[in-house]
């Protein structure tokens, strides 16, 4: 069975912007879910290749991270993820790869439930330098572009202002033609405190438990967590807005953040 390759680019110009255009010369990066390693591609992009690591459960990923970036480094993750690896190790740890300066995770936290979301931020901060910086993406259910600059993230899905929830279910009406959208919407409309949305095969669900189980056929996951939310998850993280054309805000946390 053959594995996800990411076609997503954009990863640098998005996390130099949220992490405030640091210098990443002679720094090692860990790129949790790095996949193939795109982030190398921008060409604006500073990372030195033999101070990176990708890490990833897709196995093919790493086969090919390796053959297109032969000085980086690449590291085959086998834990279990219904999506991307379905036959990994259930809770396997992050293996230990060292210290790093940075370490990014660019659409990560939007396809693991919260449990999972916690255990790899806890685990991952362990692996900061003392002065080194984190930053992970994630979706705000509720976040619409701003009128003055909407037409920076429109794309196929999502041509007007739209809400990431709404553009999401959109985007699942393809796989899931079934999928109500409207009905979805109102009941998203419907909830009093909209804390973690979980999108599943078509189906939504609130609150940290997700639907995400066992017993349950699952194909496709997106989940989604308020600002506020996450602030009471990381009170001691920052929380920056999203930058063109990536609709996702990005929790920004150092080694002296986690919670507590």
């Amino acid at each position: 069975m053959s594995t996800h390759i990411s076609g997503a680019y954009g990863q640098f110009a998005y996390f130099d912007r949220q992490l405030g255009h640091p210098d990443w010369a002679g720094r090692r990066v860990l790129d949790f879910g790095g996949n193939v390693g795109n982030i190398l591609l921008d060409p604006n992009c500073t990372i030195e290749h033999g101070k990176y690591w990708s890490i990833d459960v897709s196995r093919d990923s790493i086969t090919e991270g390796k053959r297109r970036h032969p000085r980086a480094n690449f590291v085959f993750y086998d834990r279990y993820n219904f999506e991307f690896n379905p036959t990994g190790t259930p809770k396997l740890p992050i293996p230990d790869l060292g210290k790093f300066d940075f370490i990014v995770g660019h659409s990560v936290f939007t396809h693991v439930p919260q449990a999972e979301m916690l255990e790899f931020a806890e685990q991952l901060l362990d692996f900061l330098t003392d002065d080194g910086k984190a930053a992970f993406s994630f979706m705000d259910p509720l976040w619409q572009p701003p009128l003055d600059n909407a037409d920076a993230f429109a794309n196929k899905y999502a041509p007007t202002r739209m809400s990431n929830l709404q553009w999401r279910l959109r985007r699942h009406q393809e796989e899931f033609p079934d999928t109500d959208v409207p009905a979805l919407i109102a009941r998203a409309a419907e909830q009093t405190e909209l804390t973690w949305v979980t999108l599943t095969n078509g189906e939504l669900f609130f609150g940290a438990a997700g639907g995400l189980t066992d017993d349950r056929p699952n194909r496709h996951c997106d989940t989604f967590c308020t600002p506020a939310y996450m602030r009471q998850l990381f009170p001691n993280g920052q929380i920056v807005d999203p930058v063109a054309p990536v609709r996702m805000h990005c929790l920004v946390i150092d080694k002296a953040g986690r919670r507590g």
